[in-house]
């Protein structure tokens, strides 16, 4: 049932299907950093999944296509503003500027926000979020 919510919400997320409002500019890209940013939930530790991170005080961030234990990053670094982020790879030396918005959802649990990435240079393009302090990471289990 869990698994079907998420491939539902996605399924909205992808077609535009009830969208939530997007978020203010300057909260969106408070909320964009210093969280973790996943397309699905894992299920099990086999199934795949992407996840973004932003980490301004460590100098950039870290793209990941992974299951749970094991899996290939890549780290960049970047700007951002409210709407829009500029991406740095320096490994391939590729600069992409993307828009970007956030939105808050009601779930399905734990997710409270979605980023979605227009065009996104690495992966699905729409991400969960959650509140990383009342929620264990998915990939502690």
């Amino acid at each position: 049932m869990r698994r079907a919510l998420i491939a539902l919400t996605l399924l909205l997320g992808a077609c535009g299907g009830d969208a939530a409002e997007a978020l203010p500019a300057d909260e969106a890209r408070e909320q964009l950093l210093d969280r973790n940013w996943i397309d699905v939930w894992p299920e099990s530790k086999d199934e795949q999944l992407h996840v973004y991170r932003f980490v301004p005080s460590m100098g950039g961030g870290v793209f990941q296509d992974r299951t749970v234990f094991e899996g290939r990053f890549e780290l960049f670094q970047f700007e951002a503003t409210g709407d829009e982020i500029r991406f740095h790879f320096p490994g391939p030396e590729e600069r992409e500027t993307r828009a970007y918005r956030i939105e808050p959802v009601d779930g399905p649990a734990p997710f409270t926000h979605r980023l979605v990435i227009e065009d996104d240079p690495r992966g699905p393009g729409t991400y969960y979020g959650w509140n990383e302090r009342q929620t264990a990471s998915p990939f502690l289990q």
